[in-house]
């Protein structure tokens, strides 16, 4: 019984945030963090300082404002409708082939990063502006990012989960690799039929938000505007600092890693794209300045929604709600236990997967205790990732939400009917694994 309710704060955020109820996320935090104070006799004072906790501690994710407000300048300076008009004279028009080729580059450049959320905020606007909000083309770019991360020999994930497989980190990304470029696969196949499907039926909405859930605040409207910089600005460029962004962020963490030095990080990309964009479209430097700022506002609001549920999420976290979730799949043996930790590891996930790190850092130790082969571990960190595709608190969510104009609770609901079959792939996977 006392485990029952130390689960009910979680269950109830569930059920806020369901339909019919349906309630903003920040309610449904509210209500499960009250519950969590009373059911684990949490002060005020305690209560106050986690809360604090969860609302300062996405502000400290630098790379995400910094590549937001990039984006957002090139996006101003013409960059991403110069870049599709060129894309389109190249595949003449088929854009069913931009939106599968855009989540391949996510898939990639994710994995070489290492994090998701940067890549999005690039990708995304140019995804939004060939096809605008397409359901299964935001779902393809959910499921590769999740997966690239969970995997890629440069993430947090991987080597969270290496260390307790006991492999050096390179052995672990290399025995995960056939079954990451499956997600690729698959997620680029999904934008391809998604808006084939879109084109046959004449629904393709480029550049225009999902209807009932564009994006709050005064960045909200994205009409026509002048665009910066000289008008006799030709096309490429006008593309060409999108490329050069682009191209850092696939190659860069390649180049870092080979070198031994850090040469393309969060401070010398952006700016390095500034300069070329103020240099090639003739944008003086102060306007630059203030369009970068600017650009900051959207996603700070899409942080600042986060931080404020992941403050509540703490108190949950802080009273054992995820650890008894944690050791469900204990009570099991042999196989059925590699299974259900996974389906464990994906619910614990929707609510709480604001860094998805620490999920892996909790359910790994059950698994290892309960004699689980270690061929398992890796899918636990792809089942993580999909879950998170469908929480509130995930950084990913908010970067699809801010790229593609909409609210962060659109996309948990576009993707929410799809992971679930994501994540029972990955289950038929970890036992192809376990049988090789």
């Amino acid at each position: 019984m006392n485990e029952f309710l130390l689960v009910l704060p979680i269950i109830a955020v569930l059920i806020m945030l369901l339909p019919k109820i349906r309630a903003h996320v920040i309610v449904a935090g509210f209500v499960g963090g009250i519950l969590a104070m009373i059911i684990g006799g949490l002060g005020i004072g305690d209560a106050t300082a986690l809360f604090t906790e969860g609302v300062s501690r996405l502000y400290n994710i630098a790379s995400v404002l910094l590549f937001a407000s990039t984006s957002m300048v090139l996006a101003r300076a013409g960059s991403i409708s110069s870049t599709l008009a060129i894309l389109n004279r190249w595949l003449k028009g088929k854009v069913q082939w931009i939106g599968a080729a855009m989540v391949l580059v996510q898939g990639l450049a994710v994995y070489g990063a290492g994090h998701g959320a940067a890549n999005t905020l690039v990708i995304a606007p140019l995804i939004f502006a060939a096809v605008g909000f397409n359901p299964l083309t935001v779902v393809g770019l959910s499921l590769v990012s999740g997966a690239s991360w969970a995997t890629s020999p440069a993430s947090a994930e991987s080597g969270v989960i290496s260390d307790t497989m006991g492999w050096p980190v390179q052995q672990y990304a290399s025995f995960m690799l056939p079954f990451t470029a499956v997600i690729w696969l698959l997620g680029a196949v999904l934008a391809f039929i998604g808006i084939s499907q879109a084109i046959k039926k004449n629904s393709l909405k480029p550049g225009v938000p999902p209807e009932g859930a564009e994006a709050e605040g005064e960045d909200a409207s994205h009409g026509a505007q002048d665009l910066l910089g000289s008008p006799d600005a030709k096309d490429w460029m006008r593309a060409l600092p999108f490329f050069v962004l682009l191209a850092c962020m696939i190659f860069g963490p390649l180049i870092n890693r080979r070198v031994g030095t850090p040469i393309f990080t969060n401070f010398t990309i952006p700016f390095l794209v500034l300069l070329l964009a103020g240099a090639l479209i003739k944008i003086q430097f102060n306007t630059l300045a203030a369009e970068f700022v600017k650009g900051s506002r959207a996603i700070l609001m899409y942080l600042f929604v986060v931080g404020v549920f992941l403050g509540f999420v703490n108190m949950m976290g802080e009273i054992g709600t995820f650890e008894v979730l944690a050791s469900l799949p204990g009570a099991l043996s042999g196989t059925l236990v590699g299974i259900a930790a996974l389906i464990v590891a994906f619910l614990i996930a929707i609510p709480s997967a604001s860094y998805t790190a620490a999920i892996d850092a909790l359910i790994l130790p059950v698994m290892a205790a309960a004699g689980v082969p270690v061929v398992f571990f890796g899918f636990v960190g792809i089942v993580v990732a999909q879950g998170a595709m469908m929480s509130p608190v995930q950084v990913n969510v908010s970067a699809s939400a801010h790229g593609f104009r909409t609210t962060i609770m659109k996309i948990v609901q576009n993707n929410a009917p799809y992971m679930p079959f994501a994540c029972l792939l990955t289950i038929i996977m970890s036992q192809i694994a376990a049988a090789l």
